[in-house]
Parts: C-alpha cells; structure tokens; sequence
C-alpha cells in the first residue's frame, strides 16, 4: 500500500510539525500546539475511538510542544514545561502514567507528582515511563526492572508508582 494524505489534517488548514504512533492510535501537533489524536480508545486523547483525526479537547487552551505515544499510551509536554499522560497499560495495570492509580486515564491529565520539574524531553511505554527535566535529572515512574532501579534506590514493589529521580546528571542543566 502507497503512503497517502490524511484528509482530515488537511481540511484543518494547520500546519502540522510532529507525529506519534503507538499501538493503534496516533497522535499530530500543530505548530501553535494543538494536539489532534485519532484511533482506539484511552491512547488518542478523545477516552473513546476515533476513526478520523480530531482536536484533543483536553489539552485545548494548553500550547503542547512535544508528542510521544507507544503501545497503548500517550504523553505530552507544554510549552510551560507540564507533563500529561493518557491511557492504559496491557499489562502493567496503568503504574506508568504517574498519577498513583491503576486505572487507565482515557484523557490528558498532568502529573502532578512532576509539578516542580521543567520537563524538556519524555519516553513512555506499556511498563514504564522517563521524563528529563531542564535540570539534568532524568526521572521514571512504572515496573522497577525497566526503571534500572535496584532495592535501595527506590521504595519497595515492582512498581514506583510516583516519579522517582533515577539518573542525576552530575555535569549540571542539560544545554539546548
């Protein structure tokens, strides 16, 4: 099959500068940062299916900068630096979207364990989630083993269910 245009983008009449695909869902932002999101459910932003792109209303009036989605799971960085996940884990019980719940979050919610942190770049997956933050520390929340974390540097379990500072840059802020 040929790559084609995605209509529905087009007739927005945006300018779109970044993409993200996962497991079935995917995700587009617009230079001024709107966010459109389309596919299965919990992962596109929308809490149910959408076959066809559309704008993700939670993250409207918020200027998102950058984008991630992975198997069944999204993120989201703001142009003030907050931090949004959204979805579910297959089978990790959903410990890897930071919010101290296990249930799957079907729409953009900040994490508010990450508040004071300017988060300048992100990775999430099924199991497990690292931010970076303008300071040099790299922080991950979700299964311990995937973290790299062994019994002392974090609390006990086999998963952390807050942000937990994992990787200290001893060299200072990271430079742009």
């Amino acid at each position: 099959m040929l790559p084609r245009r995605i209509e529905a983008l087009t007739k927005t009449g945006r300018r779109f500068v970044a993409v993200a695909a996962g497991n079935g869902h995917s995700l587009a932002l617009t230079e001024k940062g709107h966010v459109y999101g389309w596919g299965h459910t919990f992962a596109n932003g929308h809490g149910q299916e959408q076959r066809t792109p559309q704008l993700v209303t939670a993250l409207a009036g918020i200027r998102v900068v950058l984008v991630y989605a992975q198997d069944s799971s999204s993120c989201a960085v703001t142009e003030k630096s907050e931090f949004y996940t959204w979805g579910r884990s297959l089978r990790h019980a959903g410990f890897h979207l930071g919010h101290k719940v296990t249930a799957p979050q079907p729409t953009p919610k900040r994490v508010e364990a990450l508040s004071r942190v300017k988060v300048t770049a992100a990775a999430i997956c099924d199991s497990h989630t690292l931010v970076a933050g303008e300071d040099g520390v790299v922080w991950g929340f979700g299964q311990r083993a995937a973290l790299g974390l062994g019994e002392a540097d974090a609390p006990p379990g086999h998963f952390v269910v807050l942000p937990t500072p994992i990787l200290i840059n001893a060299c200072g802020p990271f430079h742009k």
